[in-house]
């Protein structure tokens, strides 16, 4: 942290003899001995208690040597009184790693005035994870110019392209890297990145992460293979490669979630929920400090009459859609259930299940409880194997508010068809295996007697507004009941694998669902029909490296759909 020193007036302190102190302190902190350069700071703050300079000295000196909260009480005290460059950069250093939700206002504060590389790291990242994609784009490219030598720029600056959609770009720039910095791991993760991404080519990513491990990188090496591998349909593979990480003592990742999907692809349901279990009991207690820590009795499947259970909805919404069809069954077991979801879907969950008297949801505190359950694991404490999956007909209900209000905004004598291109995720990688670039969309969007609205709620990029005759339904949607309400008044839904995919199905709307040549597991290697949805219809990948002959098929589906929509029309008038 050195490089954060604020610069010292040679000349003021000479008079004070503090200079040689203070360059004694610098001293000290580059050969580690923090206790010695401590001293020297106290000692000068004892003549000088308010003197900024050498509180903001002091405050990175406990950044270097790791004591926190320290720092930022130290730090806080010289920006109260002067407001310079060197400490609001420690500030935000500190206060994103203490996790302070105000750490983005000293990122914003500095940004534009920093020479300092981990300031553009950690605010870029920042800006990422806010899927503020474009913002982050500028400062990568800003980075670049102010670090031409600094090859986590570049990196960097390819995970903001990728981002962005500029995928060309980045695969131009991951060539450069690995060109310039042959032996520099990072450059060859991206490189495979680019290939997997960009050109749907698993092999040459395979080769990409292949390197990595030959550079040593053994646990980004490991990871990338074992998801690599899954994506080229190998769960067996997989395994291998995620057991290959787990026994590497440096290892940081969460293994047990990918051992689970693994598995769940296998149809090994035991040994799949085994380490979900783990992933949620264990993992999410020891590593996080999330509300789910906190869960304790958990259900053994049997029935208590005077208990009541509490049941964490622990995915995203379009897993809570989907397993939230076994909480009747739940319900007659218990006196009382009580269910946390996300607050977007948490009305719909009421009108669905109003019926059950006994069963209420929650969106943020946790409720008292006697058993506790996961959602995502109720088939398993039910007993119930996915082969016979209930309610596969439709389950959910909308309150007619929602329906009547987009039967006047959906109003047309064409075929109504909801469009959804873009999948949302816990990562992007993930992401971007379910999402399409809208373009892919065109010919149905144009096609003769076919009226489309988009169903997409934020999309990343803006290239749907390209489409005048595109109706966009979500840019006023405000939770998930109007989602409902517009599919209910449509005649078809045309989507990737996302939330607004499962609603669909959820109520029984006709559905072309589009997956990815190694769909998510849930889907298993259905590529017709699926057991969670009768009203889906699958549409997937035969070659990984093309979506243009699974458009065809479904063009050609949807003029057979058409002329049947139009037939039927016609004999009612």
């Amino acid at each position: 942290m050195l490089t954060l020193y604020p610069k010292i007036k040679k000349c003021y302190y000479k008079a004070m003899n503090i200079y040689t102190d203070v360059d004694k302190a610098i001293i000290y902190t580059k050969e580690k001995k923090y206790s010695k350069a401590e001293e020297i700071y106290k000692n000068i703050l004892k003549i000088e208690p308010n003197n900024s300079v050498i509180l903001s000295m002091l405050g990175l000196l406990y950044l270097e040597s790791g004591a926190l909260k320290k720092a930022e009480k130290t730090l806080m005290k010289s920006y109260s009184l002067k407001e310079s460059v060197p400490t609001i950069e420690g500030l935000a250093i500190i206060k994103s790693h203490l996790k302070r939700k105000d750490s983005v206002n000293y990122f914003k504060k500095v940004i534009d005035r920093t020479k300092n590389f981990e300031i553009f790291n950690k605010y870029i990242n920042y800006l990422l994870d806010e899927r503020k994609y474009r913002q982050a784009c500028e400062y990568a490219e800003k980075s670049i110019k102010l670090f031409p030598m600094k090859k986590e720029a570049y990196t960097l600056l390819v995970e903001c392209y990728i981002n962005t959609g500029r995928l060309m770009e980045a695969f131009n720039h991951s060539v450069k890297i690995t060109s310039i910095y042959p032996k520099y791991s990072d450059g060859w993760l991206w490189l495979g990145l680019c290939y997997e991404i960009l050109f749907h080519d698993d092999i040459k990513a395979e080769e990409c992460f292949q390197k990595v491990l030959t550079l040593g990188n053994k646990s980004k090496a490991y990871l990338n293979l074992a998801i690599n591998a899954y994506k080229q349909d190998n769960p067996d593979k997989s395994i291998f490669y995620t057991n290959k990480l787990r026994k590497l003592k440096n290892n940081k990742y969460n293994t047990d979630f990918s051992l689970a999907v693994a598995y769940m692809k296998k149809r090994n349901f035991k040994k799949g929920l085994k380490y979900y279990s783990r992933y949620i009991h264990v993992d999410a207690i020891t590593k996080s400090k999330s509300k789910i820590s906190r869960l304790r009795n958990y259900w053994d499947g049997k029935t208590y009459k005077n208990d009541t259970l509490f049941i964490w909805g622990d995915q995203g919404i379009g897993d809570l859609i989907m397993f939230s069809r076994y909480i009747p069954y739940v319900s007659k077991k218990f006196k009382k259930v009580k269910v946390l979801v996300r607050a977007k879907i948490v009305d719909l969950f009421k009108t669905t299940f109003k019926e059950y008297k006994n069963v209420s949801f929650y969106t943020k505190k946790i409720p008292s409880y006697d058993k506790c359950a996961i959602m995502s694991c109720l088939a398993d404490y039910l007993n119930m194997d996915y082969s016979s999956i209930p309610a596969a007909s439709g389950y959910f209900k909308v309150n007619k508010k929602y329906i009547e209000k987009y039967k006047r905004i959906i109003d047309s004598k064409k075929l109504k068809v909801g469009i959804c291109w873009e999948a949302g995720a816990s990562g992007w990688r993930e992401q971007l295996n379910r999402t399409l670039h809208v373009s892919f969309f065109e010919s149905i969007i144009n096609a003769d007697n076919v009226q489309c609205y988009s169903l997409q709620v934020n999309p990343t990029l803006d290239s749907y507004k390209d489409y005048k005759n595109l109706i966009d339904l979500g840019k006023d949607f405000k939770s998930f009941s109007d989602t409902a309400g517009a599919l209910k008044n449509l005649d078809l839904l045309i989507t990737v694998d996302t939330s607004v995919a499962h609603l669909a199905g959820a109520l029984g709307v006709k559905t072309f669902m589009l997956l990815p040549y190694c769909p998510d597991w849930r889907w298993f290697n259905d590529d017709k029909t699926t057991n969670w949805y009768k009203s889906i219809t699958i549409f997937k990948q035969k070659n990984p490296k093309s979506w243009e002959e699974l458009f065809k098929n479904i063009e050609d589906e949807l003029k057979i759909f058409t002329k049947q929509y139009l037939k039927s029309t016609d004999n009612c008038i």
